[in-house]
């Protein structure tokens, strides 16, 4: 009986997370918390949950009146073993694949697709074009050429370029030019005027009192290009002239220009160079020229 009173004497140990002990009775408690009154006949200031340790909260909870505000802080121990359950296993389901048919195309049918086709189109165009280019610098038909690399792509480009120019010149077209040059030439002829009196003393004027040797062409009868040049003027093309050439002149007029010269050196499909009494050398263009006299070097303009 002694014992029981002296525990209802000094009541219960309140142990807080901080290591305090209070030693009473609660005297107050709520949501807010617990005041408990000492033994020392004072009560404590407000107390929170929070702040009680969690036996004194299990065993103030034994209280029907306080377990309402203590059981929320009261820590339930975790069941790992729950936790750790098995997961469930997912079952992969197979899935119907449709086999692919591999085909092995040939170079002929991949030609057909669209990709082919637009290749196809660039080689023709680049075929024509080399076609085109080896006219000009050959000097053939254009037409030709260009007929001939439509049947034949790229071996037909490849044998005009193989071949020589239609237009060089060579040591019969030279010695024809030669055999021209000694036959009697009609001055009206030559520059293709028509007859009137007045366009042969103008001929008889360029020739030095009736030199009837001088030869005039003019754009409006014949046209200026490399082929004329090669046929018409071959003798002039040689280094050494000829008996024939030796005493002549070639006589230019193009633009607002005059030349005097004495053989021809170089030709392409645009231009020609002339060498000059001077000994200087002058490009002309064909586009330019207007005239073209062959005459005596002593004869007078």
């Amino acid at each position: 009986m002694a014992g029981v009173v002296a525990i209802a004497i000094h009541g219960e140990e309140i142990r807080l997370t901080n290591g305090d002990i209070l030693k009473g009775l609660p005297a107050s408690y709520g949501e807010e918390g617990l005041i408990v009154k000492l033994d020392i006949g004072v009560f404590s200031p407000r107390v929170h949950w929070i702040k009680v340790s969690q036996e004194s909260l299990k065993e103030l909870a034994k209280n029907p009146k306080i377990a309402p505000f203590a059981d929320p802080f009261i820590e339930i121990p975790m069941d790992y073993s729950a936790m750790k359950k098995k997961p469930k296993e997912i079952q992969i389901k197979p899935v119907p694949k449709v086999e692919r048919i591999v085909e092995k195309r040939s170079f002929l049918a991949s030609m057909t697709t669209t990709a082919g086709l637009a290749m196809l189109g660039f080689l023709f165009i680049g075929n024509l074009f080399a076609a085109y280019e080896i006219a000009v610098y050959r000097g053939r038909s254009v037409a030709l050429v260009c007929g001939v690399s439509v049947l034949l792509p790229v071996v037909g480009p490849i044998l005009f370029l193989a071949t020589p120019a239609a237009h060089t010149v060579t040591a019969s077209s030279v010695d024809e030019g030669l055999a021209g040059a000694h036959e009697p030439v009609n001055p009206m002829a030559a520059t293709g005027a028509k007859s009137s009196g007045l366009s042969v003393a103008a001929l008889d004027k360029a020739g030095g009192g009736g030199d009837t040797s001088t030869k005039v062409y003019k754009k409006g009868d014949t046209t200026f290009n490399r082929r004329w040049f090669e046929v018409t003027l071959s003798g002039y093309f040689r280094v050494v002239p000829s008996e024939a050439e030796k005493n002549m002149v070639l006589v230019i007029r193009a633009g607002r220009n005059e030349y005097v010269a004495k053989r021809i050196t170089r030709i392409s499909m645009t231009d020609i160079h002339f060498q000059l009494i001077n000994a200087g050398e002058v490009p002309v263009p064909f586009d330019e020229i207007y005239e073209v006299q062959v005459r005596h070097k002593d004869a007078k303009a």
